[in-house]
């Protein structure tokens, strides 16, 4: 295959997201179950699940210095094989220390490969379809954080066997990069903070809903499997409760899409925070119900993840194709900070207060997230009249 066939490149683009997302989805819940076994707090858990988004933020800046250097390709294989060689380390020194710091490589591995696929979409993609490239794109790494759990629930948690099937699983998500003869490589400059810092101060709404995306999804994925559990559930169904969740974002994501495009991609947004501030209000009472937990966690799931992919989109429309790379490397860098504070703040508000603690801190950021929206319809209004 040729280079300037942009359908294979998208094809082993979209693979390798696959493996991505599946170690978004399958570390976190391991993670949290294997420490919360050997008696650490939920802060610890929380601690050690932020710490590879802690490695994203602050190379952030270098990353794409170092895809000019290794190219797309390289960046995307060399950034999944390490986080599989980790994850084959973990169980060896299963300690909140050592974790941690296994999860800060794994952070700066998945940061590269996660940077180096969004750089090689937005060279591929035309204009006129980035949006719908985005979408795609968006549901194939969804569909691979959902197969985490999913994975674990048939591996177990135990042992060693959790961790060989999760690694040789992110290795077989790079064999179509392998198809590929040749790679365009580009040559991004590197970014200063100052010049992060501008990109977000030119689209602070945006960079708003990375923020509370990356805060509610990390909580969730490390947290509920745990909320599950003290709730009464079994290892399972505690472990189902974020599997149906990302299904929503699965099944959902392209119907959002598609009613974005119809009615503006802003008002959306906004009609999924009021969605993702009453889903954690509804979720202790439906915990009893089947019937309405389930649904429940489906359409707070795709409600929740559409924050990123219109956030994306509308970068796409907010900025130049030149400041692309930078902007969505931005993006990202947002997005992790939430995922930092996210499974930290959930921790301490189920430790503090266990009953709902953490459906109230996922309801408020939400809500924070559409004042920000309804404020600035406001002004763009203003500035009309």
């Amino acid at each position: 295959m040729q280079d300037d066939t942009p359908r294979w490149n998208l094809i082993a683009i979209l693979s390798s997201s696959l493996g991505v997302g599946l170690i978004f989805g399958f570390q976190p819940p391991l993670i949290a179950l294997v420490l919360s076994r050997a008696g650490s707090s939920s802060f610890a858990v929380g601690a050690v699940t932020a710490a590879s988004l802690i490695a994203v933020i602050l190379l952030g800046p270098f990353y794409p210095l170092a895809i000019a250097r290794l190219g797309l390709r390289a960046g995307v294989v060399a950034g999944v094989l390490c986080a599989a060689a980790i994850l084959l380390v973990m169980p060896a020194w299963p300690s909140v220390g050592v974790w941690w710091c296994l999860r800060f490589l794994t952070g700066c591995a998945l940061g590269l490969s996660w940077i180096s696929g969004e750089v090689w979409l937005n060279v591929i993609s035309a204009p006129a379809v980035r949006g719908t490239v985005m979408g795609i794109y968006g549901t194939v790494f969804s569909a691979g954080t959902m197969l985490g759990p999913g994975v674990l629930a048939i591996t177990g948690t135990s042992g060693w066997r959790p961790f060989v099937v999760g690694a040789a699983c992110l290795a077989v998500t790079l064999l179509p990069l392998a198809a590929l003869r040749r790679v365009r490589r580009v040559a991004p400059p590197f970014t200063s903070l100052r010049e992060l810092g501008a990109l977000v101060g030119a689209m602070p709404v945006v960079m708003l809903a990375a923020l509370v995306a990356g805060l509610i999804e990390s909580a969730e994925l490390t947290l509920l499997p745990l909320f599950g559990v003290r709730a009464g559930m079994a290892d399972r169904e505690a472990l189902l409760l974020v599997t149906v969740f990302m299904a929503g974002n699965v099944v959902l994501q392209a119907p959002i899409g598609v009613l974005a495009d119809r009615f503006g991609r802003r008002l959306m947004l906004g009609v999924c925070a009021a969605s993702s501030a009453i889903g954690p209000l509804l979720l202790q009472r439906c915990l009893t119900e089947p019937l309405l937990l389930w649904p429940l966690m489906f359409a707070w799931g795709g409600t929740l993840y559409a924050f990123y992919s219109q956030g994306v989109a509308l970068l796409g429309e907010g900025f130049p194709e030149e400041k692309l790379p930078a902007a969505n490397t931005v993006f990202v860098m947002v997005y992790c900070l939430g995922g930092v504070i996210g499974p930290s703040a959930g921790g301490i508000v189920m430790d503090r207060w266990p009953g709902l603690g953490l459906q109230l801190l996922l309801s408020g950021v939400a809500v924070v997230l559409l004042a920000a929206l309804a404020a600035g319809g406001l002004r763009r209004r203003g500035a009309v009249v």
